[in-house]
């Protein structure tokens, strides 16, 4: 009876103390500065791996850093993984010697602990039902802060070709053609050299050539709305063609081949989902702190802009959002 009565008060802290969300949060940091040149370079304190993640025999496999970063954010998970496996040990076995009693009893062998035995055995199936569902339920946490954090680091990875007047926020004679750098989404966070909210505006060849002439008309409002748009065209996953084109300083060209793929994971959800997007677009707006704020079915520039301005009218923060 103690070993069952521990296995009730065990299970129900586990239950509570999963509840309870972890206060503590990390984010690696992350210092830009400026070469002679003019353009940034990146210091990092933890630097990922080249591939954050990988698929062995149908199974994500997460780099080293991506653990540790997911025990800073959560750091009672492994506590909680060690109860449940030693709580699950004694059990197992509870159980078994339980259930000994109650074979021995139906054989006629100290059949007064029948009724106390099968009590016992209610109680240990059912403290391994509810430990086995905190297990699951944890590790699937576990895995979603793996993913969102291997997609952050892709996400920050990714590369893109704008005008130097993002970085000195001067804007550039329009007669005059302006000075071109390359540079990572890593480098538009808050506290890293350029604080933009970047749009990943992702649709067909038609949509995007919409997109360029919106961003056209909204630019000096997307500029002071710190909005940043990244044109990618589908279904190729790479940068619209714009030669001969104007391309306000309010947008960057994705570079590289990283798009495609990272594209392509965001596509097959949003079809799932019913969205054309070739015709609609899917739009996947980044927060300045790297995280991504919003995933939306169509691309709708002014929308952006005029949610930025009412919460400017309203005297709220609008450099933080």
């Amino acid at each position: 009876m103690r070993t069952s009565w521990l296995t009730r008060l065990s299970t129900a802290f586990l239950a509570i103390s999963i509840i309870i969300p972890p206060v503590c949060s990390f984010q690696s940091p992350l210092v830009s500065s400026r070469t002679q040149e003019g353009r940034l370079t990146q210091h990092s304190a933890i630097r990922l791996q080249m591939s954050d993640n990988n698929k062995s025999n149908g199974k994500t496999e997460y780099s080293r850093e991506l653990y540790l970063r997911e025990e800073a954010e959560s750091p009672f998970r492994k506590v909680r993984f060690f109860f449940y496996y030693s709580l699950g040990a004694g059990a197992l076995t509870s159980l078994a010697v339980s259930a000994s009693r109650v074979a021995a009893a139906l054989a006629g062998i100290n059949t007064d602990l029948l009724q106390e035995s099968a009590i016992n055995v209610g109680v240990d199936v059912a403290g391994l039902v509810v430990l086995g569902l905190a297990f699951q339920k944890d590790k699937e946490a576990q895995d979603s802060r793996l993913k969102r954090a291997s997609k952050g680091a892709e996400l920050a990875r990714l590369t893109v070709r704008g005008s130097k007047s993002i970085i000195t926020g001067d804007l550039p004679n329009v007669n005059e053609a302006s000075e071109t750098f390359t540079t990572s989404l890593a480098s538009m966070r808050r506290g890293r050299g350029i604080e933009k909210r970047v749009v990943i505006a992702a649709a067909g060849k038609e949509k995007i050539a919409e997109i360029l002439e919106d961003s056209i008309k909204l630019a000096d409002s997307l500029v002071m709305s710190d909005l940043l748009i990244v044109p990618v065209e589908m279904p190729q996953g790479l940068s619209p063609n714009v030669e001969g084109k104007t391309v306000p300083d309010c947008v960057a060209l994705p570079v590289g081949n990283g798009w495609k793929a990272m594209v392509n994971d965001e596509a097959e959800e949003a079809i799932k989902q019913g969205v054309n997007i070739e015709k609609e677009g899917i739009c996947i707006i980044l927060k300045k702190n790297g995280r991504v704020g919003q995933r939306t079915k169509g691309i709708f520039l002014g929308k952006m802009v005029g949610e930025v301005e009412e919460r400017r009218d309203l005297g709220l923060d609008v450099k933080n959002i």
